[in-house]
């Protein structure tokens, strides 16, 4: 193993942040490293989130943001850093894809427990899910199980049942990847192009797309199943 700290692969890094005792000098390089990921991904969730809160803006303050990237923290080092020991990557970049999925469901948690008692459930037009897709092929997708066009003022669902429906559609290896895509692109309205950015230099729009067309014809299944049982 080198003894220089940025020559570190980041499974040694790792491997050190999550040994005991503490190895300070890996928490070092960890947060050398990967500090701006966290920090950016924070604030850029944090901001587009609140936009949409002008009726509790005080709520949400840039100080606040700011301890949400702590949070961030916290939640790599809880319950014995398991967040860290789950790690799988495939490939050196793949720990900034995952550091952003953690820091946005830290923000979204936020905003979730903050809003849950006084908002009323929202509910989803699975056309509107489909269609506004936007630049994604998806008119063979949009359509009932009798294959007609599904009208938009019968069918609808809360964001529960698009949660449950996402949980039993999405069991592969990229689970938690693609139910982040699904929020970005449909809770925050991010483009394609947007969320390529967001998620870093190893994912193309395209293959974002790609993994929206698919994840949203599972979605539209199961759904469909539910609503018929």
């Amino acid at each position: 193993m080198s003894s220089d700290a940025s020559q570190w692969r980041v499974e040694e890094l790792l491997a050190r942040c999550t040994s005991q005792p503490v190895d300070e000098r890996a928490w070092e390089e960890f947060v050398r490293r990967f500090h701006q990921t966290i920090r950016s991904s924070v604030m850029r969730t944090f901001h587009r989130m609140a936009k949409g809160e002008a009726d509790r803006r005080p709520q949400f303050t840039d100080e606040h943001s700011e301890d949400l990237v702590q949070s961030v923290y916290a939640k790599l080092v809880e319950d014995d850093m398991r967040a860290l020991r789950q790690f799988e990557g495939g490939h050196e970049d793949s720990i900034y894809q995952y550091l952003v999925m953690i820091s946005v469901n830290v923000v979204r948690d936020l905003f979730r427990e903050t809003k849950a008692q006084k908002r009323p459930k929202i509910s989803y037009s699975l056309d509107q899910l489909l269609e506004d897709c936007g630049d994604i092929p998806l008119e063979d997708i949009v359509v009932g199980v009798d294959g007609l066009p599904i009208d938009k003022s019968q069918v609808s669902f809360t964001s529960e049942e698009i949660e449950r429906a996402l949980n039993k559609a999405i069991r592969d290896k990229n689970r938690d990847r693609d139910k982040l895509i699904f929020r970005l692109r449909f809770d925050e309205g991010m483009k394609l192009d947007e969320i390529a950015r967001f998620l870093g230099p190893d994912i193309t729009s395209a293959k974002i797309g790609a993994i929206l067309n698919r994840m949203l014809k599972r979605l539209k299944s199961s759904l469909e199943k539910s609503r018929r049982r």
